[in-house]
């Protein structure tokens, strides 16, 4: 499986807004910025995790994108299914060429069926595995173990 650049560029987006002091906001073009992709994309990717309900978006002049719930709370499986859908294993399987292995049209049903079980079953793994992670075990900690905190817009605008 590979992981798609929208994939790791949400998670990216999350760590960010993770990092922030409690009442703060992020951009959609301070994140882009920072993260050095294209605005156009990461809005894209925004909404996707807005639909899933992984960050709120404010539209003021002190407005941008937040956590919509704890920090503690997101894990790689949420990021997954906002970004990739739950379908993402199979939804990309090309299994026609499976009808050129075999010329029995049983035998081409049947084989077709084993590989979508197969994947289907890799699937259910790696999701699994996804939600036993959240996203604070990529979050930096201080020497005390709290989270730090990151004023990404003092950083950006120094940059």
């Amino acid at each position: 499986m590979k992981l798609s650049s929208s994939y790791v560029q949400a998670i990216g987006i999350l760590v960010m807004l993770a990092e922030l002091p409690e009442k703060d906001s992020l951009k959609s073009s301070e994140i882009s910025k920072r993260m050095n992709v294209s605005h156009t994309y990461l809005q894209k990717i925004a909404t996707k995790l807005k639909h899933a309900n992984l960050i709120d978006s404010y539209a003021s002049k002190q407005g941008g994108y937040k956590l919509k719930k704890p920090k503690e709370e997101i894990n790689f499986l949420d990021v997954f299914l906002a970004i990739e859908g739950e379908n993402a294993f199979l939804s990309h399987i090309n299994l026609e060429p499976i009808d050129a292995m075999f010329v029995d049209k049983d035998l081409i049903r049947e084989k077709s069926d084993v590989v979508k079980e197969i994947h289907s079953e890799a699937q259910k793994v790696y999701m699994e595995q996804l939600q036993s992670h959240p996203l604070t075990e990529i979050l930096p900690k201080a020497s005390d173990g709290s989270y730090l905190t990151i004023d990404w817009k003092k950083f950006i605008n120094e940059e």
